[in-house]
């Protein structure tokens, strides 16, 4: 590749699923971060109940617990921050939480903040986040280059 192929990393967009090693992953995404002089963007994804089901379910109030399960995630992706870091350095507009399938999720993110490099982590030992799909996408067809974090499960 030549020099000039080469695109300087300014965005970083690190996914989490918020399981126990998610703020080793947070962590070396920031040091990537901090190293490259780059903007660091933290993503989990909530799954859309609605969408997921694909019918109606009456008994239940599927937008009062999507908001619910939404702030929840919030909260608790600060605190993954917050673990990682010592004190969040990452702004509330920074940690995003979404609704909706994780590799679109991810793909959206992508295009709407021009993100030059995808961390995830990647579960020593199994297929963790990297399932059959997202190895099809991400590392046959990036949108951009993907560092995978290895982590012990926990």
């Amino acid at each position: 590749m030549r020099k000039s192929q080469v695109k300087k990393i300014q965005k970083v967009l690190c996914y989490i699923d918020l399981s126990k090693p998610s703020h080793h992953v947070v962590e070396y995404a920031n040091m990537v971060a901090k190293c490259m002089g780059a903007e660091l963007f933290v993503l989990h994804t909530v799954t859309d109940i609605k969408r997921s089901a694909g019918f109606y379910v009456p008994h239940i109030n599927t937008d009062k617990l999507e908001e619910e399960m939404t702030k929840a995630a919030q909260d608790k992706l600060y605190a993954v921050c917050l673990q990682s870091m010592g004190e969040c350095e990452i702004d509330p507009g920074r940690r995003i939480v979404k609704r909706g399938d994780a590799l679109e999720v991810i793909d959206d993110m992508i295009r709407s903040l021009d993100i030059d490099l995808l961390v995830v982590g990647h579960e020593v030992g199994s297929l963790s986040l990297f399932k059959t799909d997202y190895i099809t996408k991400y590392l046959k067809a990036p949108e951009c280059p993907v560092l995978a974090v290895p982590i012990k499960g926990e």
